[in-house]
């Protein structure tokens, strides 16, 4: 199987990472960090064996990428995804994505696309992956990829036992990260975003079995009763978060739950040139989604919630969630009240910790990985910038440079 998809890779011309430079420097950048710091200083960067090893005012240097007063800014990190085949993971990368957590897998495909970016035949971010979502309807493109849970093809998972031994068996499988269902899905016309599906118990016995395995649990949850059991059963973030209300909102604060609230997905699904019956039925959906879903974010801002950015993207080519890029995540923040600099962490700093990742990762720090991206205009002040990076670097290997 691994073969096959490597086959195909290089069928597509996709090419193998570049080789991470021994060293680079890179001089006469305007540094955004990441942190929300609103000192931009004029800087150079030493990169040693894929790591920031000096940030130093800057200057001339024989040899080095001239940024010649462009802003570099941290790598972006997608908390929330759907990339799935090579070719996604490598548009991922050129829009400046240097990791991405990948939350949904059908048949383990996603499983399949962040070991050959690791091991090496395939260009794209750092990839993060859940091998599919643990909820009462587990689904066929799951349950292919664990035969063994085949008695759920026809009656639904059910009981703290039961979903803890599902749990285990992805995790078993090589999960980076476990993701929960604790309401129905919004994007299909014959599910209903405010119906719970696990029960508190259901997910707290999930977060159980991670935290054995040191992993995090993200649940998936509109419904406010739903995000409520997620929270008090100890999940790390809620996906979406549309229907939140102020009690959840405040335990969240009080827990430190991370938020990803996906807001620009829901644009391309009310997209008005849909012309099927239920690409009408999901557009008057997001219609009235869009106002909670913002209010919600506004509320957290206010409470001090610490939001990540995530696009609930595929990086495909074609479908709606195809379109998603991290720079229409954060104008969506921007609309709601976020600075520039606030949208940029959510960005990048907000979504390491909510991975879990920010000891090496999400800022431009001395010590840390050399995952950055550069753009030509200041995205402080036009962050339409940020859909077209002049320089992507990941792991210390520029991966895109149109400089």
């Amino acid at each position: 199987m691994l073969r096959a998809i490597v086959v195909a890779v290089l069928a597509m011309s996709i090419c193998a990472p570049a080789a991470r430079s021994a060293e680079l420097w890179i001089s006469n950048a305007q540094l955004i960090d990441g942190t929300g710091s609103a000192t931009v200083p004029m800087v150079n960067l030493h990169i040693v064996a894929g790591h920031i090893a000096e940030i130093t005012p800057a200057a001339a240097r024989v040899g080095a990428l001239d940024l010649h007063g462009a802003f570099l800014l941290p790598g972006f990190i997608d908390a929330h995804t759907h990339i799935e085949d090579p070719a996604s993971a490598h548009r991922a990368l050129l829009a400046g994505v240097t990791t991405a957590r990948v939350l949904g897998d059908a048949y383990l495909k996603a499983m399949a696309t962040r070991d050959l970016v690791r091991l090496g035949y395939v260009q794209g971010p750092e990839m993060l992956a859940a091998g599919g979502i643990v909820r009462p309807r587990l689904g066929e493109p799951f349950i292919l990829g664990f035969p063994q849970f085949g008695r759920y093809l026809d009656s639904p998972l059910q009981g703290a036992d039961n979903v803890a031994e599902v749990v285990r068996a992805v995790i078993a499988r090589g999960a980076d990260v476990i993701k929960v269902g604790a309401s129905e899905r919004a994007g299909m016309a014959s599910t209903d975003p405010r119906r719970q599906e696990l029960s508190y118990d259901e997910i707290r016995a999930a977060v159980q079995e991670a935290t054995k395995a040191g992993l995090f649990v993200a649940a998936h949850a509109h419904d406010r009763n739903g995000a409520n059991a997620a929270v008090r059963a100890g999940v790390r973030s809620i996906e979406h978060g549309t229907y939140l209300d102020d009690e959840t909102l405040n335990l969240m604060h009080q827990q430190g739950t991370f938020f990803v609230p996906t807001l620009a997905i829901m644009s391309p699904l009310g997209d008005p040139h849909g012309n099927s019956a239920e690409n009408i039925a999901l557009q008057l959906r997001t219609l009235h989604m869009m106002r909670p879903l913002r209010d919600a974010v506004r509320k957290a801002r206010a409470l001090g919630i610490t939001v990540a950015m995530g696009t609930d993207g595929s990086y495909g080519d074609g479908d709606e969630s195809s379109r998603v890029r991290p720079a229409d995540e954060i104008a969506e923040l921007l609309g709601c009240g976020y600075t520039p600099l606030e949208a940029i962490s959510a960005a990048t700093h907000n979504s390491a910790r909510a991975l879990g990742i920010d000891a090496r990762t999400g800022t431009v720090a001395v010590g840390l990985e050399a995952d950055l991206l550069v753009v030509a205009r200041d995205p402080r002040v036009d962050a339409t910038t940020l859909y077209e990076p002049m320089l992507v670097v990941s792991n210390g290997a520029v991966v895109l440079n149109r400089l």
